[in-house]
């Protein structure tokens, strides 16, 4: 039974004005003495019906008398305030109320010693059980000073102390083995809280990391309800975070401004369908009025345990790189018109100036180096601000040493005004495939930048040659080099190194960006290494082809 400190504390947790709170100890004792107060209650009944003789002896009606007198008292008695060696006091009074029942009457009442052992058994220690026994011992021996005590009647009292002590050591033992299974019950209800903490703990950490994906996502089953939509899931569709079940406040649409989805049409309802989407586009008009570009996916999830088979909806608000993407595209074509008509009208002059019968054969050389040179920047515009750098590339023959030589002659002229030595080492034929005129831009790029920041004098050098089945072209200079720290940025668009903003130089900062995408959709790679003052060396690896 509970202690005394243990039902105070649940007593003073109690709300002033409440209902009295019983405690287990309470009840406990209360369940024990009722029990034998009914007893002994149905028993007057009978005897009162089948024999009201028996009425008539003293002892039993005292005894009873008594026993009803000790439940009354029990029922008022705080047992909360009372130490837990007085409460065995109760089946002690109740042993002797069944011994003075049992005097010298003819009704055999001794089994009613049963409930009293059977509670000091069950919450006492041994030694309150033989006080017990010594007890009924006593009435017993009194019983047989007041009347002749035959073989018939010892038989009889011993074999009532021998049925009670096995009784007792009966309940002695159920006790204990009752006292070790709450421990164990406890120390298991402890165990399982602190996984259970431990697993909340974990969920709460997953659902924060869930919320924090800025990805709408949400597990929707075959009956098309949704299941732990996470943060963003619930703001983009404004759906009530109380009440998921509330349709939601934002509609999808087929386009901006276009036609409105269906309820079949949406994406929930195709994801209960099982329906595979893999980044399909469409437009949603939230619960703010905004208008969001999304890309819906959808994974399917295996059942796990009794859970039936679902689906993961995945949508991304892709608005931002849609309108950067039209951006891109407004100003592809504002530039591309802006540098159209300028290089028009230049080959067009170039024409013009070939008709003329004086020219010298260097001047014709000159004009076909400005005529190829600004078809290129023709063919260059007509790809600018391209963002689909990963484009399948043409796996076509490509003369490498024609590339070379052709990109080199296109800068050999701007070299020369500056002084600059420009050379080219091949060493060896190349088999290269891909696409020439990308290539020729990746070239184009890394020389031109070796020929702007490369001071008057300089030395550029262009080398290609083959080792372990791969192309290694050099373009090496001794310009003004690259600090270290700038580096591992070369390749970040609009990404500028400080020697080249400090020289005053216009430059964009994409071409090296480019130049990476180009070597990279070969299957090569770009290596640069650089020192300020020392110059700088680009390395671009490419697959050699198979003959």
């Amino acid at each position: 039974m509970r202690g005394p400190a243990d039902t105070r504390a649940a007593a003073r947790t109690a709300p002033t004005g409440s209902k009295r709170v019983v405690s287990t100890r309470t009840r406990s004792i209360w369940l024990w003495q009722l029990v034998l107060a009914a007893a002994v209650v149905v028993i007057m009944l009978v005897i009162t019906t089948l024999t009201t003789s028996q009425l008539v002896h003293a002892p039993l009606v005292i005894g009873a008398a008594l026993l009803i007198i000790i439940s009354a008292v029990v029922m008022i008695i705080p047992w909360d305030r009372v130490p837990r060696a007085a409460i065995v006091a109760v089946p002690l009074a109740d042993t002797c109320a069944i011994g003075v029942m049992s005097l010298g009457g003819e009704l055999r009442l001794e089994f009613l010693w049963c409930f009293p052992v059977a509670w000091i058994a069950t919450h006492y220690s041994a030694r309150w059980l033989v006080a017990a026994f010594a007890l009924i011992s006593a009435v017993i021996a009194v019983d047989a000073m007041n009347a002749s005590m035959s073989s018939l009647a010892t038989l009889r009292f011993a074999i009532v102390l021998l049925c009670l002590a096995f009784l007792g050591v009966l309940f002695r033992q159920m006790a204990r083995r009752t006292t070790a299974m709450k421990a164990l019950l406890r120390s298991q209800a402890g165990r399982t809280q602190r996984t259970l903490s431990r697993v909340s703990a974990q969920q709460a950490r997953a659902t924060q990391m869930f919320d924090g994906v800025n990805i709408a996502i949400a597990r929707v089953t075959p009956s098309g309800e949704l299941v732990s939509p996470n943060a963003a899931y619930l703001e983009l569709y404004g759906i009530d975070p109380e009440d998921p079940t509330q349709p939601p406040r934002t509609v999808d649409y087929e386009s901006q401004r276009g036609r409105a989805l269906s309820a079949d049409e949406r994406p929930v309802r195709r994801a209960a369908r099982g329906e595979h989407l893999d980044g399909e586009r469409g437009w949603v008009f939230d619960h703010h009025g905004q208008w969001r570009a999304v890309s819906v996916s959808t994974q399917p999830l295996p059942p796990v345990g009794d859970e039936s088979p679902s689906t993961l909806l995945m949508v991304q608000d892709i608005t931002e790189l849609t309108q950067e993407k039209r951006g891109r595209e407004n100003l592809a074509a504002v530039v591309s018109h802006e540098l159209r008509t300028p290089i028009t009208v230049m080959l067009g002059n170039v024409d013009l100036m070939r008709d003329d019968e004086n020219l010298t054969d260097e001047q014709v050389e000159r004009l076909d180096t400005i005529d190829r040179a600004a078809e290129r920047m023709l063919a260059l515009i007509a790809s600018i601000l391209t963002t689909d750098r990963d484009t399948a590339v043409p796996h076509e023959p490509v003369s490498l040493v024609s590339l070379l030589r052709e990109s080199v002659a296109s800068f050999s002229a701007a070299a020369r005004t500056r002084d600059q030595s420009l050379t080219l080492d091949l060493a060896g034929t190349f088999r290269l495939a891909g696409d020439a005129f990308r290539l020729r831009q990746l070239i184009d790029n890394i020389l031109s930048n070796a020929v702007k920041y490369t001071p008057n004098g300089g030395a550029i050098r262009v080398a290609a040659r083959t080792h372990d089945d791969m192309i290694e072209i050099t373009i090496s200079d001794s310009g003004l080099g690259i600090a270290e720290e700038d580096l591992p940025h070369l390749f970040d668009d609009y990404f500028r190194a400080k020697e080249a903003v400090g020289s005053g130089l216009p430059g964009s900062g994409l071409g090296m960006g480019i130049a990476k995408a180009i070597a990279e959709s070969h299957g090569g790679s770009i290596r640069v290494d650089s020192a300020v003052g020392r110059g700088t060396t680009v390395t671009i690896t490419l697959p050699e082809a198979t003959p």
